[in-house]
């Protein structure tokens, strides 16, 4: 980003209200809110009570001055956001000489529309609790817990011409398809921060971070999207979980063909309990048995705590009539607690069909 050739200017930062507030020590608590920059903190705000509704009214300006021939730049604002921390202030108790505090949660401000020619904003960025925090579970009023903050500045810190020359590179991350189920929320909703490095010759990797993404149960272009991934990543060293995913995704619709050829690909790249496990049940499905226990032995000699692994090894051992094998194969299973019904329904059923496998028959 070209820097500005001109002198300091006050950028201020403005907290009014927060909402869907509470305490470790009830629903109205004494709070305070600390803001900071660059490593800096830039102020403390007073003394506020919640009020039963859970709002605060904080009315909090600090400021730092952008300075790009000495101090903070351009760079520093693309970077760096402002943090914002609440502070509970615990009740003195009998004989305590020093206020005792709890942090609740942290905020983050992106002054990005300082860069793009804007002298003032208005935004109302969620409050992220610490872990522990009461914050962790909400109230049942219809506002999330959040901050409403104020940025200004007297004049555009970019001139238009300095804005359309600049080399601000902009990255929009719109979706994360076929997430984990340990990322399902089994409590209250979740945010969810995704980040990457961009490569910069000469310089140091900077991080890009996409905050505040929600889940959404459509994956209809997962597959396409990991597809165009693979074609177009060369060498890539984080291209393990995408293998991964793509693969799952062949599997789920009976793809076994490519699901093989991906699986094959990342036990290549980076072999993993999972990828060999992946081309084992591909095999599987396939009828290469032999290529199945070949891959499924791998993931075994990995991770022989995977008790998929131990379920598909005994599927392959009732398919070839290796009785003893296949009996203690489904003994490591159960004692592993496999939890695909559908899988350990399979199972059982092809132990009727073979009349063997079961040690309890």
């Amino acid at each position: 980003m070209e820097q500005v050739p001109s002198a300091g200017r006050l950028v201020q930062i403005t907290v009014t209200e927060g909402y869907d507030l509470k305490g470790f020590k009830g629903d109205t608590p004494v709070t305070f809110i600390r803001a900071e920059f660059n490593q800096v903190v830039l102020g403390d705000s007073a003394k506020i009570t919640v009020s039963p509704e859970g709002s605060a009214k904080y009315n909090f300006t600090s400021s730092f001055e952008f300075n790009p021939e000495g101090g903070i730049t351009s760079d520093d604002l693309a970077h760096k956001p402002v943090f914002l921390t609440v502070t509970e202030v615990l009740p003195k108790e009998k004989k305590q000489k020093e206020e005792k505090t709890l942090i609740l949660g942290q905020a983050v401000v992106d002054l990005l529309p300082l860069l793009e020619g804007q002298s003032s904003f208005q935004t109302t960025v969620p409050l992220h609790p610490v872990q522990g925090s009461p914050l962790e579970t909400p109230r049942s009023s219809a506002k999330q817990c959040s901050l409403e903050v104020k940025v200004l500045v007297a004049e555009p810190l970019l001139t238009t011409a300095q804005i359309s020359g600049g080399n601000l590179l902009k990255v929009t991350l719109e979706a994360a398809y076929s997430v984990p189920e340990s990322f399902i929320p089994t409590g209250p909703g979740q945010n969810y921060m995704v980040g990457l490095q961009v490569p910069s010759l000469g310089e140091k990797d900077y991080p890009i971070l996409f905050k505040n993404g929600t889940l959404n149960g459509n994956h209809s272009e997962a597959k396409a999207c990991y597809e165009r991934t693979i074609s177009f990543v060369v060498d890539a060293s984080e291209m393990h979980f995408i293998f991964l995913r793509l693969g799952l995704i062949y599997l789920e619709e009976k793809e076994y063909e490519k699901a093989k050829k991906t699986y094959m690909q990342a036990c290549k790249r980076s072999p993993s309990c999972l990828t060999w496990l992946g081309l084992g049940i591909a095999c599987y499905r396939l009828e290469e048995l032999t290529e199945a226990e070949d891959a499924l032995s791998e993931a075994n000699a990995l991770n022989n705590y995977n008790a998929e692994v131990w379920a598909y090894l005994a599927l392959v051992c009732l398919k070839v009539g290796r009785q003893l094998e296949a009996e203690q194969a489904y003994k490591y299973m159960i004692k592993l607690k496999l939890k695909d019904e559908a899988l350990l329904a399979e199972i059982h059923t092809l132990q009727e069909t073979v009349g063997f496998g079961n040690p309890s028959f």
